[in-house]
C-alpha cells in the first residue's frame, strides 16, 4: 500500500494550492487528479488568460447559505498574497476593470506556477486517476483507484463542482459527502446566461450580439453592468451575476436606461410629443439604445409611429417599459456554459479556519465543492486560493 500523510482528490486550483502548502510544512502529499492534465478549468478561464483574482475581494462578493464562513479564509490569504506568487514567477498581468487581474499571455502560466510550486515542495501528482472507493477506518482513509490503493490519515476533497462537464467535472465530491452523511445545499449552474421563454425568444429574434449597460433586478438584488443578447437568451456580466441569486420561475427586471427614472423619461416623452414626436429625447434614446433593440422593447405596434400620436397614458406605459422590462427566464444555460456551480456541501459541516469536517476528523473539503460561490471577476479563484491555503496550513 502507498502511504502518505495527505491525499488530495483533485488537481485544480484549490487542490494544487492546498497540496503545496501542506508539503511546504513537511507533509508527504499525494494529489490524485482524474483528468489527463491538472487545472483544466484554469486553462479555459478568462478567455484563456485566467482572471486569477480581484484586488477588491471582500466577503460581500460571495453567496452562501452560511455567509460568514468565508471571512477567516479570505483574511488569511488575500489577493496580494497570490499576486506575490505571480510576481515571483515573473508572470506579466494587467487589470482589466474593477480590480480584475488577468495574465498578459496565457492561463497556462498560472497552471505552471501551481504545479511547479507543488512539485518542488515534494508533492506527488498523479493524473488519470479514477477514484473507485474510499474507506475510512481507525482514523485512516484508504483510496482505491482503478490501478492502485493509497492510504493517508488526512483526505482533502478538492474535486470541484458540476460546471464544465466537458472538461471532466463529476459528482465525486457529492458522492463522498453523501458517504459521510454531510448535508448538501442543492447545487445549480451559476455565472450562467438565462434562457428566453418562447415569447421573448420571438421578440428578440435576430438581435444576437447587441450589448449595452443596463440595470438588472432579481428580487431585492440589483446590479448595473453590461448585458448581451444571444441567440437563445441573455448573457453578459450583469446576467451572469444575476444567475447567482435567480431561482426558477422568478422574474427578472431590466432597466434599459438606469441613469434616468420613469418620471424623468415620461416628462421627456411628453416634451417630444409636444414637439411632434421628433424631439431631443427620441434622438438621444435612439443613440443610447440600439435602434433595433429599442423597437422590440418600447416601440410596440402602437408606438412605432410619431410619439405625438400617443396618449399620455401610453407614454407613461412606454416610460415604464423602458425602466422596468419584465420577464421570467425559462432556465439558465446549464452546467455546460456555467462558469461555476452554486450550492454545494454545507459549510456548517466544516471549520471556517481549517476546512476540516466537524463530524469526521481528518476529512477536509475546499474550493467549489463547498457552498461558496463568488461573483464574476476573479472572486472564485481567490476562494480556491484562500480555502486551499487555510486547509494546507492545518494539515
Amino acid at each position: 500500500m502507498n502511504s502518505y500523510d495527505v491525499i488530495v482528490l483533485g488537481g485544480g486550483a484549490a487542490g494544487l494550492m492546498c497540496a503545496a502548502e501542506a508539503a511546504l510544512r513537511g507533509r508527504k502529499v499525494l494529489i490524485l487528479e482524474q483528468g489527463h492534465r491538472p487545472g483544466p478549468k484554469i486553462l479555459v478561464s478568462g478567455g484563456g488568460r485566467c482572471n486569477f483574482t480581484n484586488i477588491y475581494v471582500k466577503p460581500a462578493n460571495y453567496y452562501s447559505s452560511n455567509p460568514g464562513f468565508v471571512n477567516e479564509a479570505l483574511s488569511g490569504f488575500k489577493p496580494k498574497n497570490f499576486i506575490n506568487l505571480v510576481k515571483e514567477r515573473r508572470i506579466s498581468y494587467h487589470e482589466k476593470k474593477e480590480g480584475q487581474l488577468f495574465c498578459d499571455k496565457s492561463a497556462k502560466e498560472i497552471i505552471d506556477l501551481l504545479v511547479k510550486r507543488a512539485e518542488t515542495s515534494g508533492v506527488k501528482l498523479l493524473l488519470n486517476q479514477k477514484v473507485q472507493q474510499i474507506v475510512h477506518k481507525n482514523g485512516s482513509f484508504t483510496v482505491k483507484t482503478e490501478t492502485e490503493t493509497y492510504q493517508a490519515n488526512k483526505l482533502v476533497v478538492a474535486t470541484g463542482g458540476l460546471s464544465w462537464p466537458q472538461l471532466g467535472a463529476t459528482d465525486l465530491g457529492f458522492q463522498i459527502a453523501n458517504q459521510f452523511g454531510l448535508k448538501i445545499i442543492e447545487p445549480a449552474p451559476a455565472l450562467a446566461g438565462l434562457l428566453f421563454p418562447t415569447q421573448e425568444m420571438i421578440r428578440f429574434k435576430d438581435l444576437a450580439g447587441i450589448h449595452l449597460r443596463v440595470s438588472v433586478s432579481c428580487g431585492s438584488w440589483n446590479m448595473e453592468e453590461d448585458i448581451m443578447i444571444t441567440h437563445k437568451g441573455l448573457s453578459g456580466p450583469v446576467i451572469l451575476n444575476a444567475s447567482l441569486v435567480w431561482k426558477p420561475k422568478q422574474e427578472i427586471i431590466i432597466n434599459w436606461v438606469p441613469e434616468l427614472t420613469v418620471e424623468s423619461t415620461y416628462r421627456q416623452l411628453k416634451k417630444d410629443k409636444a414637439a411632434g414626436g421628433r424631439g431631443e429625447f427620441r434622438i438621444w434614446f435612439s443613440e443610447r439604445i440600439p435602434r433595433r433593440l429599442a423597437e422590440r422593447i418600447a416601440w410596440n405596434a402602437e408606438a412605432r409611429g410619431s410619439w405625438a400620436e400617443l396618449s399620455d397614458e401610453r407614454l407613461l406605459a412606454l416610460a415604464t417599459d423602458i425602466h422596468a422590462y419584465r420577464f421570467v427566464p425559462a432556465d439558465t444555460f446549464g452546467y455546460r456554459m456555467a462558469e461555476v456551480m452554486k450550492g454545494g456541501v454545507d459549510t456548517r459541516e466544516f471549520s471556517p479556519t481549517t476546512m476540516e469536517c466537524l463530524k469526521v476528523p481528518g476529512l477536509f473539503f475546499i474550493g467549489e465543492i463547498l457552498d461558496v460561490t463568488g461573483q464574476l471577476g476573479g472572486f472564485n479563484f481567490q476562494w480556491a486560493w484562500s480555502s486551499g491555503f487555510a486547509c494546507g496550513q492545518a494539515l
